[in-house]
């Protein structure tokens, strides 16, 4: 019997097992790419990988879902026919308040406990004291994620007995983010094509967050080499979260936004082959344009 189970061993899940496994729990996993989860295993002696999500839901009491989506999350369910009455089941994914209720309604409905875990950095600060994660649902059933949020360390904030806030709350942050993200690939631009430096760049902006500085310090090592590779954040898993929140904004009545902006940038990215490079890998398609574009008259 393992203390949790977490679903799905990409950048997320694998910082969520890693944690816990750290903070002395034994950790069953699965993932659909089998060796990625074997690959953790070998490193971490207290994870286990299970064979089927059902074997892997039912050796724990806590359930945590780090799939990219909803979607993904709901083809999983379905096709593990995994026994649910009376675990934890805790949804980590990317996206929008109304994708809570009908996973909720699911899981509640075949007997389990139902709660939304959202992660607000990148997956290399789980289980440090930079990690901060917001939960809605009972205050009874966060009492007993206790172990779970402690290993995860960090600022754990239990928002609301609804699910849906933890999520709301994810939209409004990562909206701020993107518009940070924004301007810093604009800037990031400009300062290029007006000769400061990109080290006297990053001195410039007033950086209040960590998180903030984290973005401008990386992403402008970046730049400079010219190497995007970047596993942490790629630009998969930005496209999920601006596409969300791009309707959020429709429906908000926000006409131009530049979370469209962003997501349109991140599709031509996309379009070109970039998958597993950091977003400012973006700053490129100012570069192409302005290469492209023609020189100004002598003298002008």
């Amino acid at each position: 019997m393992a203390d949790v189970t977490v679903i799905g061993t990409g950048v997320i899940g694998s910082g969520v097992a890693r944690a816990c496994a750290a903070a002395g729990l034994d950790v069953a996993v699965w993932n659909r790419t089998e060796r990625r989860a074997r690959d953790l295993a070998d490193r971490h002696p207290r994870v286990q990988v299970l064979a089927t999500a059902a074997e892997a839901i039912e050796s724990a009491p806590v359930s945590l879902l780090c799939l990219l989506n909803y979607e993904i999350t709901h083809q999983v369910l379905d096709e593990s026919g995994a026994d649910l009455r009376g675990r934890l089941v805790v949804q980590h994914a990317s996206g929008v308040p109304e994708s809570v209720g009908p996973l909720q309604d699911r899981v509640t409905g075949a007997g389990g406990r139902y709660m939304e875990g959202a992660i607000l950095n990148y997956p290399d600060a789980i289980g440090t004291d930079t990690c901060f994660t917001v939960y809605g649902g009972s205050a009874e059933d966060f009492a007993e994620l206790g172990p779970v949020t402690k290993a995860m360390s960090g600022n754990q904030v239990h928002l609301h007995r609804e699910p849906r806030y933890a999520k709301a709350y994810h939209v409004v942050s990562s909206a701020f983010y993107y518009a940070f993200v924004s301007g810093f690939v604009e800037c990031a631009a400009i300062a290029e094509r007006i000769g400061v430096p990109l080290g006297e760049f990053a001195d410039s902006v007033p950086l209040y967050d960590p998180g903030f500085e984290n973005t401008v310090r990386v992403g402008l090592d970046l730049i400079e080499r010219g190497d995007y590779a970047f596993e942490q954040a790629p630009l998969t898993t930005h496209i999920d979260a601006l596409e969300n929140l791009a309707r959020a904004a429709d429906r908000a009545g926000i006409e131009q936004s530049y979370l469209k902006a962003m997501r349109d940038r991140v599709r031509v990215a996309l379009d070109q082959g970039h998958r597993r490079e950091h977003i400012a890998i973006l700053t490129e398609q100012f570069r192409a344009r302005r290469e492209g574009a023609p020189k100004p008259a002598e003298g002008a």
